[in-house]
């Protein structure tokens, strides 16, 4: 069985690492090299840095950001969103360490832009982001720009059929940053056979097995329960019993949860 991957999710806004709680409520936690540094020699398999107040001023990427985790030199590949409209933006990413890229906002705002990024560096290096939800009994996409709930357009199913990146980002945004589980219906409703990563309210043996036995589920991304000890991402894998993640390396003084 391949095994799924554990991502460190690390949320920026105002050049800080925050908490986030469902989409709406900030709290610091810190600078994001620090973070990230942290959760490289913590063994995170990979680390999603998503800096997201950069798409609604149209700034671009947050590039001072990018260099200096590269002065740090981290050996855990390193996806990067926020503030990505062109493929120039996407280049630029590439070149200052990150592995791959995460991208929304351009999927319906520029879809042959992002036809375009994918031609050029490559569909394996690409994670669309789609926010969803269940709203009586149906599957919506959350738009952060508008800041409601809307029909998943046509540009994502596009993206979906033409193949034009390696992993969807499906995040349950009203359990983000809660530990109610992550809503296993929105699984259950979206019906395409992509490759998915998870993030969002992940939480507990029932849920956090019920979402792996998904074969489409390629990663679980958590985000603000990694801050707070050291051995988070060991205890995560230990967690689990039936050996879906990569063996957890723990010191011999800790103990497994």
């Amino acid at each position: 069985m391949i095994k799924k991957r554990i991502l460190a999710g690390v949320i920026v806004k105002d050049n800080q690492v925050v908490q986030s709680i469902g989409y709406r409520n900030y709290l610091p936690i810190g600078k994001p090299e620090r973070v990230v540094g942290n959760l490289d020699r913590w063994q995170a398999d990979e680390i999603l840095i998503n800096v997201i107040d950069r798409s609604n001023s149209n700034k671009g990427p947050d590039l001072e950001i990018l260099k200096k985790i590269n002065e740090i030199n981290i050996q855990t590949p390193l996806i990067y969103g926020g503030g990505i409209s062109k493929l120039e933006d996407a280049i630029k990413v590439i070149k200052l360490g990150a592995d791959r890229i995460v991208l929304e906002s351009i999927v319906e705002e520029n879809y042959m832009e992002l036809v375009k990024i994918s031609q050029i560096i490559g569909s394996q290096s690409i994670v669309i982001s789609m926010p969803l939800s269940i709203n009586k009994n149906k599957i919506l996409f959350y738009d952060y720009k508008k800041k409601k709930e809307i029909e998943i357009s046509n540009f994502f199913l596009n993206a979906i059929k033409n193949k034009l990146f390696s992993e969807l980002l499906i995040v349950d945004y009203k359990n983000q940053g809660f530990m109610n589980g992550f809503n296993i219906e929105i699984l259950k409703k979206f019906t395409y056979d992509v490759p998915i990563i998870l993030y969002g309210g992940i939480s507990g043996k029932k849920n956090t097995e019920t979402i792996l036995a998904d074969k489409r589920v390629s990663a679980l991304t958590f985000g603000n329960s990694l801050n707070y000890s050291e051995h988070s991402i060991q205890k995560i894998k230990n967690f689990n019993k039936k050996n879906f993640f990569r063996e957890p390396y723990f010191q011999k003084d800790i103990k497994n949860v």
